[in-house]
């Protein structure tokens, strides 16, 4: 079973890809099928086996010898690992589907993100219902007469969606008045043509995280992203000579962080 969740994850790696290279370009990820994104030319069933087809081809397009983005088989990789990694935790369990699609979001919305510093926003929205239905199903099953509301998924759900939403966006119009304080002492209109300290992306994101893990993760995992984007931020002044970075990227680590150790981070501060 665990080889069966391997190869279903790297095929499912596969979709994300997809999903990755045409939802910024509002294409259809159905159809047509997989192709070349420098010639066009479809791809051979074989040529699209997931990791093993990048291998074959020594990371160039069968047809018109273009690289192929490693980005290929570093998702499929790392969906392979997770969907591992979540069966063995959970097995096959609505905890597993649950954060299976947590994670199969964060990745699509990091690789978007990474390339066009932007991600269509109805992927968080999707994301929150996903949460919502999932809470409000396991407070069905639980539900009695003289049940505690507060006690309930559904409960947990919803306050952390209002506290992501709500947190978020309260540093956000804080970060704003600041830079542009920093903007207005310059004079100038911009520093690299951001007009934001966050984006709206991102907040719709820590809504996302509260309605699937929480009003404690929506904390740790905006205090702790900074660390991560602050390594990147690093070495792009220094080698690309920029200071604009994909933060969304840096938040789904976060998020991973507090999946595997949060409450660990949490014991040791509290």
């Amino acid at each position: 079973m665990n080889i069966f969740m391997v190869v279903l994850g790297a095929c499912l790696g596969s979709f994300l890809n997809v999903c990755i290279y045409r939802l910024p370009k509002n294409v259809s990820i159905v159809q047509p099928s997989s192709f070349c994104p420098k010639c066009e030319k479809p791809l051979k069933w074989y040529d699209n086996v997931p990791i093993f087809g990048y291998l074959f081809l020594k990371g160039k397009c069968r047809f018109c010898k273009e690289k192929i983005s490693p980005r290929y088989p570093i998702v499929e990789l790392i969906t392979a690992v997770l969907f591992l990694f979540l069966y063995i935790k959970f097995g096959l369990t609505l905890s597993f589907l649950k954060y299976a699609f947590l994670f199969c979001l964060c990745i699509v919305i990091s690789f978007i993100d990474i390339k066009y510093f932007a991600i269509p926003v109805y992927l968080c929205f999707l994301g929150i219902a996903v949460a919502v239905v999932i809470s409000l199903t396991r407070s069905v099953g639980l539900l009695k007469f003289d049940v505690d509301f507060t006690s309930l998924p559904i409960y947990y759900s919803i306050r952390g969606l209002i506290f992501g939403l709500g947190f978020t966006y309260l540093f956000k119009l804080f970060g704003d008045a600041l830079l542009n304080i920093y903007l207005a002492i310059r004079k100038k209109e911009s520093i690299e043509g951001e007009t934001e300290s966050l984006g709206l992306g991102d907040v719709d994101f820590m809504g996302m995280v509260g309605a699937f893990l929480g009003v404690k993760a929506v904390i740790l995992v905006f205090f702790v992203a900074p660390f991560f984007g602050l390594i990147y931020a690093v070495g792009a002044l220094i080698f690309k000579k920029t200071h604009l970075i994909p933060y969304l990227p840096y938040l789904s680590l976060a998020t991973l962080v507090y999946f595997l150790w949060g409450n660990r981070i949490l014991a040791l501060i509290f």
